[in-house]
């Protein structure tokens, strides 16, 4: 596997707000229960009272928590939401995990024939980037993404954060509406090695992802090899 770059990190205040919203929408509370004390959460999560703060006055204003005056903080419905990870299906099998991201490599290319054609030009160039996806600092998945070259002429590894969404609505003022994944298992790809715990041609857990704007213009493509002993795939819904 080639030398990884740290994607650009959320702030602190985010990656923990995005943690909690996970946790929630997994179980850890249910809708109307409280959560722990402020001081029980910063001394769990490991951050300062006022980054947390920071973190439940956001997720209070996006519906995810409610803060009661003297009483505390208690759980809302997320589904629905906005969280930056929202779509984000992968988890340890001990809980959510915080998503981040190295990259290995970014590459701009003929769409293969397998990559449908995104931006509606089937000549067109595309982004390939290629990435290690951590969750809670545990090496869990190899993800190839590829979305249209056209309005992105250049592009570095150091432009590249933890969340791609968040990194097509920055660049590109483009929002991803809906996903249709495609889970299966697969071999690992060839330039599978370590720290993933997959060797290359060892079978995996694989999804395949297609993503449209509200346009209903696709917008990426990705494919995603997952360590099923280490995470796994879940989507929950509710009325």
């Amino acid at each position: 596997m080639p030398e990884s770059i740290p994607a650009k990190p959320l702030p602190l205040y985010l990656q923990i707000a995005e943690l909690l919203a996970r946790q929630i929408k997994a179980g850890y509370w249910r809708e109307g229960e409280r959560l722990p004390t402020e001081a029980e959460l910063s001394e769990t999560l490991n951050v300062a009272v006022g980054t947390l703060r920071k973190s439940l006055a956001l997720l209070s204003d996006q519906g995810v928590l409610e803060r009661k005056q003297g009483s505390g903080t208690y759980a809302k419905q997320v589904a629905g939401t906005q969280q930056i990870y929202e779509l984000f299906r992968l988890e340890l099998h001990t809980g959510p995990g915080l998503p981040t991201a190295h990259i290995l490599d970014v590459s701009r290319v003929s769409r293969p024939v397998h990559v449908p054609v995104i931006g509606g030009n089937a000549a067109g160039e595309v982004w390939r980037v290629r990435r290690l996806r951590f969750l809670s600092q545990v090496p869990a998945a190899l993800e190839e993404i590829w979305f249209d070259a056209n309005d992105c002429p250049t592009l570095t590894a150091a432009e590249l954060g933890d969340s791609m969404y968040m990194f097509y609505q920055e660049r590109f003022g483009r929002w991803i509406s809906r996903v249709e994944d495609q889970v299966s298992a697969a071999p690992s790809p060839e330039w599978s090695s370590r720290p993933f715990g997959r060797s290359a041609g060892a079978y995996t857990g694989f999804i395949e992802r297609t993503s449209w704007t509200a346009t209903n213009a696709v917008a990426e493509f990705s494919q995603t090899w997952f360590d099923p002993t280490v995470c796994r795939y879940s989507s929950r819904l509710s009325q």
